[in-house]
């Protein structure tokens, strides 16, 4: 009676298949098939039913690759381990068989589907691939150090950062690698992080060459996985943009004008001491807000004309009025748009001068020079302002009526204005006023002009000629129309 059945009995409940093969053909150590004397339902779930008393290779064509480990094992006693594809297509699946001979000399196979095993460990494999791919080529510098912080793996960026190779690198303690100092930052955060398993994330700098990099350091098992992004231009940055704004601010609160700038809505962003001092208000009650907060009654010019800069984004010159105080104030205003790094406009700046004081100067100096035009009227008098060597003169508004015209340009060359002397009298005129360049004097001229309807009048000058820079500039003086009064000798042109 055969006893395989039960002897197997346990590994009917094996979840891996087994095989109880005898050898067939040939020799026991060398045997040309196996015959199955035992599969269990495990067996037969992988290879397919029908096994039990047939010969396996001949049957299963797909495992004549076994036919040479399982004669190795029945000739050598040795187990055997290898893998073997079984099935094509989607249903395709690996296979591991493990062999040993048995006591009786039959041989025992256990198969195990390893198929998601081999998928994970090409999965795994490629995992791991694209990881190293992207070790390398990662912009940071990335360093694998083991429990005593020597380095176990070095990317071409962390070669380049230390400025080593990494055959340099493996197998050396990384603060040995560029000769920090015992207490540097390096060396206490990285031991830190590997004491505490905590992720530790700090600054440090290589003092050659002058280099500054942010740490990032990942406690894994065995060690530490050190991240090192290099800052250096972002810290040069840093530092310049540190020194550009303590050379604005101390030129921004040291300017005597009113600086400031405000944000799309109007509201005050930054002002300085001049302007503060000069609105009449601390800093700190200005920002945050409008115009229209600050002083209701005079904000609507104010407002418009942030409104017009900010709408054309140009930069736009006004003169603005305060109605505050015992007198009005009159501001000369420049504002302009403020943009980020794209373009897009995010507020408004403004430079505004307190002009009052000149503003009262002009209107004064305007209501002189209309009191002085008229004084020059009703005397008949008129300012002689020739220019010197352009040849331009300059006339003054009442100017015209001693030439019989409507108006004069406010400046013409001197010949036009030798083209209405009398032609009698015209070369003496030209002569005496071109002696005038060649030292300062005064000169005195009597002499006639003719106007656009024919009439003569009779004109004098008294002017004197002023060096200016070593050489004659101007001619300035008094030209008086004589005509009315006693006349002298006709023609006759007075010199003193």
């Amino acid at each position: 009676m055969d006893s395989t059945p039960s002897r197997f009995t346990l590994e009917a409940l094996n979840p891996d298949g087994f095989l109880a093969l005898r050898p067939l053909g040939g020799s026991a150590e060398a045997p040309g098939d196996f015959l199955c004397d035992y599969a269990n339902p495990a067996a037969e779930m992988l290879l397919g039913p029908g096994l039990t008393g047939q010969p396996l290779l001949a049957t299963r064509p797909a495992l004549a690759g076994m036919h040479a480990p399982w004669t190795a094992t029945m000739a050598t006693g040795q187990r055997t381990e290898h893998a073997f594809s079984w099935g094509g297509g989607e249903a395709a699946r690996q296979m591991r068989a493990r062999a040993a001979r048995m006591e009786d000399g039959r041989l025992a196979v256990w198969l195990a589907d390893i198929t998601e095993e081999a998928r994970f460990v090409v999965e795994a494999e490629a995992f791991e691939e694209r990881m190293s791919a992207y070790v390398e080529c990662m912009p940071d510098a990335f360093l694998a150090l083991d429990g005593g912080f020597r380095v176990r793996h070095a990317n071409r960026a962390a070669e380049k950062l230390l400025g080593q190779s990494r055959e340099e690198l493996l197998g050396r303690v990384l603060w040995d690698a560029y000769g920090d100092e015992p207490e540097s930052a390096l060396r206490r955060q990285l031991q830190r992080a590997l004491s505490t398993g905590r992720t530790v994330e700090f600054e440090e700098c290589l003092s050659t060459p002058q280099l500054h990099f942010r740490v990032t350091a990942v406690p894994s098992p065995g060690g530490l996985l050190v991240y090192l992004a290099d800052i250096t231009q972002r810290r040069r940055s840093e530092d310049s943009l540190r020194r550009t704004s303590a050379l604005f601010n101390a030129v921004l609160q040291g300017c005597t004008d009113a600086i400031y700038t405000k944000d799309l809505a109007g509201r005050y962003t930054r002002i300085n001491a001049a302007g503060a001092r000069l609105m009449g208000r601390p800093a700190e009650e200005m920002l945050g807000h409008t115009d229209a907060e600050l002083w209701p009654e005079e904000a609507r010019t104010t407002a418009s004309h942030d409104r017009e800069v900010l709408a054309f984004r140009q930069t736009f010159t006004y003169e603005e009025v305060q109605q505050r105080g015992p007198k009005p104030r009159v501001w000369l205003s420049t504002k302009g748009v403020l943009k980020d790094d794209s373009g897009a406009v995010f507020g408004l700046f403004g430079i505004s001068r307190d002009i009052t004081e000149r503003k009262a100067m002009e209107e004064a100096l305007r209501r002189n020079e209309a009191r002085m035009i008229q004084a020059l009227s009703a005397a008949s008098l008129t300012l002689f302002d020739l220019r010197l060597p352009e040849g331009l003169l300059h006339w003054e508004r009442n100017a015209a009526t001693h030439f019989g015209q409507a108006e004069l340009p406010a400046e013409e060359p001197l010949g036009t204005f030798l083209s209405r002397v009398h032609p009698e009298d015209r070369l003496g005129v030209a002569e005496r006023l071109a002696r005038c360049t060649e030292a300062p004097g005064e000169v005195v001229l009597d002499y006639r002009v003719v106007l656009a309807g024919g009439q003569v009048r009779r004109h004098a000058l008294r002017a004197r000629s002023r060096a200016e820079d070593g050489r004659i500039g101007r001619v300035l003086g008094v030209l008086a129309d004589i005509t009315h009064r006693q006349p002298g000798p006709s023609g006759v042109i007075q010199a003193a």
